[in-house]
């Protein structure tokens, strides 16, 4: 992964701008699509910008098989929402328990690597979150292309579709489910995926 350069400016979230920031930046970085199989359509290795322990960095999501055989992907919307803080905590809580059975957990939510950066670091804003995650946070580009292959889009609204999707690393989507608004993923129905999958 591809360090890029953090920001430590103070956030100025303007929702009207947000999307024109994203597509500059996108084009930037190359965030796009590729089918890795093409023998197995629909399933999608991409590329992205992530903040990640203090760093923002180009991501691609077959580097996670180099550290588990899982990645489970949680599409979260927008940051700084009470939906995004309950959402986060509950994956922080069983982040031990996803690292157990090999399955590395990535929020995609619809915000910059920027805003995630001020989200997930505590007392940056007040509204910040008030631990630091262990996990991903990726984010989405303008034009919603990753939550649109992973069918974690409302067609209507362009919003992101609250959801999680399990991928083993053949890039085979073993599990999804959509999760209603006010709603916990269901972390027991995810584990007892990997329960039920034999290692190799």
């Amino acid at each position: 992964m591809q360090q890029l350069q953090n920001t430590k400016n103070p956030l100025k979230r303007y929702r009207e701008y947000i999307d024109e920031v994203d597509a500059v930046l996108s084009e930037q970085v190359n965030t796009k699509l590729k089918i890795v199989n093409r023998s197995k359509p629909g399933i999608h290795d991409f590329q992205c910008l992530i903040y990640y322990q203090g760093q923002i960095l180009q991501f691609q999501l077959s580097d996670v098989f180099q550290a588990g055989q899982y990645a489970v992907l949680f599409f979260c919307g927008y940051d700084f929402t009470q939906q995004s803080k309950d959402d986060l905590f509950h994956i922080e809580e069983h982040y031990d328990t996803f690292m157990k059975y090999g399955a590395i957990p990535i929020v995609m939510t619809q915000d910059r690597a920027q805003i995630h950066a001020a989200y997930a670091l505590p007392n940056t804003t007040a509204q910040s979150l008030s631990f630091e995650p262990s996990f991903i946070l990726a984010s989405d580009s303008a034009d919603r292309l990753i939550s649109r292959a992973f069918k974690s889009l409302n067609m209507e609204t362009l919003e992101m579709q609250r959801s999680v999707i399990i991928i083993d690393n053949n890039l085979n989507i073993l599990f999804t489910h959509r999760v209603p608004d006010k709603r916990y993923f269901p972390m027991k129905m995810i584990v007892n995926c990997f329960q039920q999958v034999p290692f190799n």
